[in-house]
């Protein structure tokens, strides 16, 4: 497991690293904005998620070809975590029903050369979070344990951009936080998220 802390912490300064080129200190104004809705994938908990985030483009690609391009941009977030358990579920006592989280993740974007009215794309990132409760309820005895409040943020999303000048876009994916054994507990939450993004 030291191995894989180690891993992911190399990873997320390699992006980092990688992508801080891109960006000039200066250019502190956001380019885009992204609403997002989900849930908690596996049945043992029934836990909500809205998420709003800004995003700031690298306006340059990592990689380039006849037919494809790999950029991407930061992605700083704000989420809201929801039990919807019932007493009938028997939700564990010692679980938070409310939560918040905050993270930032660089995410790379892969898409074709095209002037079609639809230009798919997939994004993949690692970033940091930070969450306000360190155990969700689920419906066992004992709640879903983070084991701290500092956790790991990793995407994987597919979507399309559409528009006169490709300034919206929706996306499908999935969001895992948990924190590489960082802290004593890891039990890790998953979502699958439905997404709507503006860039201006």
């Amino acid at each position: 497991m030291k191995k894989l802390t180690g891993f992911v912490f190399a990873l997320s300064i390699a992006f980092m690293s990688l992508t801080g080129q891109a960006m000039e200190l200066s250019d502190l104004k956001p380019d885009g904005i992204t609403v997002t809705h989900g849930k908690y994938i596996p049945s043992k908990a029934d836990i909500s998620t809205t998420r709003l985030s800004l995003r700031w483009n690298w306006n340059r690609n990592l990689l380039e070809s006849s037919s494809w391009k790999l950029g991407g941009y930061f992605d700083l977030g704000y989420s809201r975590w929801r039990s919807h358990l019932s007493e009938k579920d028997q939700p564990s006592p010692n679980g938070a029903d409310k939560a918040w989280a905050a993270s930032f993740t660089p995410v790379f974007r892969l898409e074709p050369e095209s002037s079609a009215m639809l230009v798919p794309f997939l994004d993949v990132g690692v970033g940091v979070s930070y969450q306000s409760e360190k155990d969700l309820e689920k419906k066992l005895k004992s709640p879903i344990n983070m084991g701290g409040h500092t956790q790991f943020e990793i995407r994987t999303v597919v979507g399309a951009r559409f528009g006169d000048q490709k300034q919206f876009e929706f996306s499908y994916g999935w969001f895992h936080y948990s924190n590489a054994n960082i802290h004593s507990q890891n039990e890790g939450l998953d979502f699958q998220l439905l997404s709507f993004g503006w860039n201006w």
